[in-house]
């Protein structure tokens, strides 16, 4: 198997894992391995935002790389996207999209 060099090649600073089928948790010790400083992991009902921290990953309310994004925030606009109820459609893409920036643009306000 052949090794990257993380001096020429750095990890990413933010992992996002979508468990709908399977946990990605047992892969939390690889991405700490690797100095991955957030993992954004979302369940199919919530996003939970961890910080690497000694080694290990711990929750956070907000993200390390996005401080003005909240893990509700997010859940938020998913569930805006993916309604848990089959009554009413989800919003259409371009529509979240513009939502969402909107909503960044208001957060990054002065």
């Amino acid at each position: 198997m052949e090794q990257v060099d993380l001096s020429q090649f750095p990890p990413p600073d933010l992992a996002v894992d979508i468990d709908i089928t399977s946990s990605s948790l047992d892969r939390f010790s690889i991405y700490a391995d690797l100095g991955i400083p957030e993992i954004w992991r979302y369940d199919g009902q919530a996003l939970t935002i961890y910080g690497l921290q000694n080694g290990g990953y711990k929750q956070r309310d907000r993200s390390l790389a996005f401080p003005q994004i909240a893990a509700v925030d997010i859940t938020h606009f998913v569930s805006l996207r993916f309604p848990d109820h089959d009554a009413q459609p989800g919003l259409a893409e371009n529509s979240l999209i513009r939502q969402f920036r909107q909503w960044l643009n208001r957060q990054s306000a002065p």
